[in-house]
């Protein structure tokens, strides 16, 4: 069996598109999955797909399009990994507001996944829809429409004929939505609290109306997560769904 070279331009080409989105896509993107067990999914999975990929190497006749060629798949690869993460940043976004709105942003940990510390919350909550979506089985439709992505956007097509700037840019915003939809129920509940303790601060002055409402606040908004989990996961699972979604409407060619 004789390998053509032309074939070998579009394995590395399906390898670096594939490569990019498990650089960027949940659970791969963190400090926690070496980079060795990353390379080697993005490989395996480049190696089944690659028979059934149509593509078009007129530009990779010399280097210089060679190089186009593979900064335009790592492009289309970090921004289909960065559709499917939007979710999470949106969940990341509430975790910090809700952990303000109930007095926990003092207490940290580390988030292993991410390497980076953050609110006690945010890390909850960032497992907590990182469970939910394998759960759910969305990982199986992210794969799936991450393959259709190669009929759809063939190797050698260009980056920029897709016009995925306004696409991009309102998933971008439906982050800042999503965060504070998770977190209006917490911030009606500070709000509250706020009131509640200024009208009995001026009935009862002797009262320490700050540490009292400290303990409260604390106290309602746990309860209030625990009460609300059904709410956070129903925004979780709609969401992801959609992102399969506008992973395959943001990479139409235009």
């Amino acid at each position: 069996m004789t390998i053509e070279a032309s074939q070998i331009v579009v394995w590395v080409l399906v390898f670096l598109r594939t490569g990019a989105f498990f650089l960027g896509i949940p659970l791969f993107a963190g400090k926690m999955i070496p980079a060795k067990i990353r390379t080697a999914f993005g490989l395996l999975l480049s190696l089944l797909i690659n028979p059934m990929v149509p593509a078009n190497l007129e530009i990779a006749n010399h280097f210089a399009g060679a190089i186009i060629l593979s900064i335009n798949e790592i492009c289309i690869g970090l921004l289909l990994a960065m559709v499917v993460r939007m979710v999470f940043f949106a969940v990341e976004l509430a975790g910090h507001l809700i952990s303000y709105e109930i007095g926990l942003m003092a207490s940290n940990s580390v988030n292993p996944l991410l390497g980076s510390t953050d609110s006690t919350v945010t890390t909850l909550l960032y497992y907590f829809s990182l469970l939910v979506f394998f759960i759910n089985g969305i990982h199986y439709d992210v794969l799936k429409a991450f393959v259709l992505t190669f009929e759809i956007f063939p190797i050698g097509t260009f980056f920029l004929t897709a016009n995925p700037t306004a696409d991009f840019v309102s998933e971008v915003s439906h982050v800042f939505v999503l965060g504070t939809l998770i977190a209006a129920p917490f911030i009606a509940l500070n709000f509250l609290i706020n009131i509640s303790f200024a009208v009995l601060g001026k009935a009862v002055p002797k009262m320490n109306v700050f540490m009292t409402s400290f303990a409260i606040r604390i106290l309602s908004g746990l309860v209030l997560l625990v009460s609300s989990i059904l709410l956070i996961t129903s925004y979780i699972v709609d969401n992801s769904k959609r992102s399969v979604e506008i992973m395959l409407k943001i990479i139409q060619p235009g």
